[in-house]
């Protein structure tokens, strides 16, 4: 059987209301290793993806997830809500792409697939995923 599998990996804490690096860590030392553990048994391939923030704060989450044989995804930036794609003009979502790209590239390797934090877009995010030359974008279902 095939599907489908995504995952978010921010540093958002759900129970504090916030962004930051404790979480990041968390998400590092706890969550991705028990849902890696899950994927293993039932052999499920998923893409993961990774806030440009949270590859910045604990980079090696990236290359945890990738010696699972899952792939990378970006998943802009920044997630606070203050900086969702549809509050962003073409420039701001070019430059927060390209930053988002830049800071994970340089752990993953190249990356194809996108996702809107937090599946927030607007009528220039098409044209900002051509210009970062993104070729998947999962923000819609």
């Amino acid at each position: 059987m095939y599907f489908l599998m995504t995952n978010d990996v921010e540093s958002f804490s759900i129970p504090l209301n916030r962004l930051g690096p404790d979480t990041a860590r968390e998400v590092y030392e706890v969550g991705l290793p028990r849902l890696l553990d899950v994927y293993a048994k039932t052999d499920i391939r998923c893409t993961f993806y990774f806030t440009g923030k949270m590859v910045e704060m604990v980079p090696e989450a990236v290359e945890l997830v990738l010696d699972h044989g899952h792939e990378i995804g970006c998943h802009g930036y920044d997630h606070s809500p203050d900086r969702a794609f549809d509050l962003m003009d073409l420039d701001e979502q070019i430059r927060e792409l390209k930053r988002a790209k830049d800071v994970t590239e340089g752990v993953s390797g190249r990356i194809y697939d996108f996702r809107a934090p937090p599946l927030r877009i607007n009528e220039y995010t098409i044209r900002a995923l051509e210009e970062t030359r993104f070729t998947t974008d999962s923000s819609i279902a």
